[in-house]
């Protein structure tokens, strides 16, 4: 499990170009571009419910799901295989299962550096905010 920079930062922006791509605080970028389940949080009588959503192709009916703007990320981690697990402070969650043949989403810091989940879940990272790290190191996935 690596946790991700993006934690505790608040959601600026949400936008559907070329996937969905959230604007988060301290010049962060988060772009997802393949499917994803999106949890929504209990409201009133109506429980949670689990959505999939291709970010390349959302119903108009479908986009107010997405409206995380003013939120935070309160955690933001992703597992050995890739996979990305999101969640937000008024309690919708989003995973995104890593994709065999594309990649799956990515993450662009100003000031930390660069993640993508690669084709097969190989997750490649950049860092260049820790001297402690190696500022370039790529993950093999938990399954060949």
């Amino acid at each position: 499990m690596f946790t991700l920079w993006i934690q505790h930062c608040t959601v600026q922006r949400m936008a559907l170009h070329d996937g969905l791509v959230l604007d988060l605080a301290d010049y962060n970028e988060l772009v997802i571009s393949r499917p994803l389940q999106l949890t929504l949080p209990a409201t009133g009588d109506f429980p949670a419910e689990d959505v999939v959503l291709d970010p390349g192709d959302v119903a108009a009916h479908h986009r107010p799901l997405l409206d995380l703007a003013g939120s935070v990320c309160t955690e933001a981690w992703c597992a050995e295989d890739g996979a990305l697990h999101l969640r937000f402070s008024r309690g919708h969650v989003i995973e995104v299962s890593p994709d065999p043949q594309a990649c799956t989403w990515e993450l662009y810091g100003k000031r930390h550096g660069y993640m993508a989940c690669l084709p097969g879940g190989r997750v490649n990272t950049v860092r260049y905010d820790r001297s402690d790290e190696g500022t370039n190191a790529e993950m093999a996935p938990a399954t060949p």
